[in-house]
């Protein structure tokens, strides 16, 4: 049985004789059915963490919705909370919020069987922001929560920062010692942040935790202070809940947050987790009601995800009904509260994109690519 989840969890407290395979954090790794009861409760208590300091909660957006218009999908809470610092008007002590996103740094390379790729495209972010002249309560409100909240210790939390940011050092130094930073570590670019608003940029520390096997430390967040050239306008806390769970659960993978179920017995890993990166984004682009044809920069994007889950199948030795499966189960899981499916519109889409390939007599390089697979199945 696996251990439920528990953000309060406190390590001390950890009976090492009848739990063994815990690790530094006391946690274990979670199986794939209980993944999305995890990511909701440590949203719920990212939630619960900033309200009862005061923040207001605001609501998330589709993905597709296009509010902001410098990105065509929502790849950041800060896309949603940019009308606040273009009026310079975010309410005290802040905001807070949970948003679906969506990265498609994977979309060029689905079909590169060389490239593994090391992140999904649709993640959960948590974030908040806060007035600038707040930036050591937010800092400490921040650290709070991974002490307080997530039971992790001090000593497996680093601070990456540059040492040209002497305010964003101070206010790590007000909490953590000297052993706690990483100062200069990395190129100049890793300590700046760019948010599509024009003149408006940030000076940001990276939030790394040890990693479970206590060689080195990977990134999970960071807190960002937006500015102009005449002012400080807010500071930005951001962190990735996957990127959380993977670090404290010793996951393999962030997509680990959001499983497949079904696709667990392919052997070519990069051909797996790029097969669920493909089933995921195109059922969440499809339910948020975009469809792979037309002009749109956004449906062309899902097109090309679609697609791909005819090359994954076909390298994977999976044939239609199977694939109609796996997309249904896993948007049973991941969206349980709503209504309907888009899994038979996908699987749809893909048995009629497969029979063009047949028939058409003038193919790109990447349909001769996906073509060729499928008639190794056959």
């Amino acid at each position: 049985m696996s251990e439920k989840f528990n953000p309060n969890f406190n390590k001390n407290e950890q009976n090492s004789e009848s739990k063994p395979e815990c690790n530094i954090y006391g946690k274990e790794k979670f199986p794939p059915e209980t993944a999305k009861e995890y990511v909701e409760s440590l949203v719920a208590n990212f939630k619960e963490h900033y309200s009862e300091i005061g923040y207001k909660e605001e609501p998330p957006v589709q993905i597709s919705s296009g509010v902001d218009p410098t990105t065509r999908f929502i790849g950041s809470h800060i896309s949603v909370f940019k009308p606040y610092l273009a009026e310079n008007n975010i309410p005290n002590p802040g905001l807070f919020m949970r948003q679906d996103c969506l990265r498609t740094r994977n979309v060029n390379k689905l079909l590169d069987d060389n490239y593994t790729s090391s992140w999904g495209s649709y993640f959960t972010s948590i974030g908040a922001i806060t007035p600038p002249e707040r930036l050591h309560e937010a800092c400490d409100e921040t650290f709070d929560f991974f002490e307080k909240r997530l039971g992790i210790f001090s000593e497996n939390i680093l601070i990456r920062v540059s040492s040209t940011d002497v305010d964003l050092m101070n206010a790590c130094r007000q909490r953590y010692g000297e052993n706690n930073l990483e100062i200069d570590s990395r190129n100049p670019e890793y300590y700046r942040h760019k948010i599509g608003m024009e003149g408006i940029s940030g000076r940001n520390f990276n939030i790394a935790l040890r990693n479970v096997n206590e060689d080195g430390f990977d990134d999970i967040g960071n807190i960002i202070l937006l500015e102009d050239a005449k002012k400080q306008l807010g500071v930005e806390i951001a962190l990735g809940s996957t990127t959380l769970l993977k670090q404290i659960h010793g996951l393999d993978h962030v997509q680990d947050c959001t499983p497949v179920i079904g696709l667990s017995s392919i052997e070519n890993e990069a051909i797996k987790r790029k097969f669920e990166d493909a089933v995921i984004t195109s059922t969440v682009l499809y339910r948020e009601g975009l469809r792979p044809f037309g002009q749109n920069n956004r449906n062309r994007i899902l097109k090309k995800y679609v697609r791909s889950l005819s090359y994954f199948r076909a390298k994977s030795g999976i044939n239609i009904k199977s694939l109609a499966q796996i997309i249904s189960d896993f948007e049973k899981k991941e969206f349980p509260e709503l209504e309907g499916q888009t899994s038979d519109v996908i699987v749809e889409f893909v048995r009629s994109f497969e029979n063009e390939l047949f028939a058409k007599k003038n193919l790109t390089d990447d349909e001769k690519k996906i073509k060729g697979s499928l008639e190794l199945l056959k």
